[in-house]
C-alpha cells in the first residue's frame, strides 16, 4: 500500500485537516457530567490511529515500520457532555527523517445554527518511526518523507498553535514573594 494523501481529506484554514468525528458517548462522563480526560485522550488516539490509517502507514506491512508515540501534552479547555458531536483536526508542525510533531484539536461542534465549533481539548504529540523488526527507531522510507513534505505544504500559512510547547507549572502573580507550601504530615 503507497503512502498517499486522501483526496477526500478535508482541510479548515484555520484548523489544518480535519481527520476524525464522533459523539461523546454517555458512558464516556464522569461524576462531573462532562466528558471524561481518558476520552479526550481516546479521542486523539483514535484520530491520530485514523490518520496514519488513510494516509498509509498504519496499515502498511510492506516496509516493517510503525510509528510510536513519545511525547503527549493535552490541554482541556471546554467540557463536552454526552450527545455532543465533536470532530478532530490534525496540523503538522515538523518532522525530521524519524520524528513526526503534530498538533491536534478536538472540537464540539456547534450548539446552534450558524454558531462556531468550540475548541474543547489540544494535543501537542512527537511520534517515532519505528523498524519492527528491531523494534528501535529507524530512518522513515523516502515515499513518508514526500508525503509528509506534501502536508507540510498543504498547511503553509495555518497559524502556529497558541498552546504549542507549552510548559506546565503553576504561574506566581509575583516572583518577588515565595509562597509558603504546607505539606501535611504524613504524606
Amino acid at each position: 500500500m503507497p503512502f498517499r494523501l486522501p483526496p477526500d481529506l478535508v482541510l479548515d484554514p484555520e484548523r489544518g485537516f480535519r481527520i476524525y468525528e464522533g459523539v461523546v458517548a454517555p458512558d464516556w462522563t464522569d461524576r462531573n457530567g462532562h466528558m471524561n480526560v481518558v476520552y479526550y485522550r481516546r479521542a486523539f488516539d483514535q484520530a491520530t490511529q485514523h490518520m496514519l490509517s488513510r494516509i498509509g502507514l498504519w496499515d502498511n506491512d510492506n516496509d516493517n515500520g510503525s510509528t510510536f508515540a513519545l511525547e503527549d501534552h493535552v490541554t482541556y479547555q471546554h467540557e463536552l457532555h454526552p450527545g455532543r458531536a465533536f470532530f478532530v483536526t490534525y496540523q503538522l508542525l515538523d518532522f525530521s527523517e524519524k520524528l513526526v510533531h503534530a498538533f491536534l484539536r478536538l472540537f464540539g461542534e456547534p450548539e446552534s445554527e450558524g454558531g462556531e465549533p468550540v475548541l474543547a481539548a489540544t494535543c501537542e504529540h512527537i511520534g517515532v518511526y519505528v523498524d519492527m523488526r528491531t523494534r528501535r527507531s529507524a530512518v522513515m522510507p523516502a515515499e513518508y518523507c514526500a508525503l509528509l513534505e506534501e502536508i507540510s505544504r498543504r498547511l503553509e500559512g495555518l497559524p502556529e498553535p497558541s498552546e504549542k510547547g507549552r510548559v506546565i507549572g503553576i504561574r506566581r502573580r509575583s516572583p518577588s514573594k515565595p509562597v509558603p507550601r504546607r505539606i501535611p504530615v504524613g504524606v
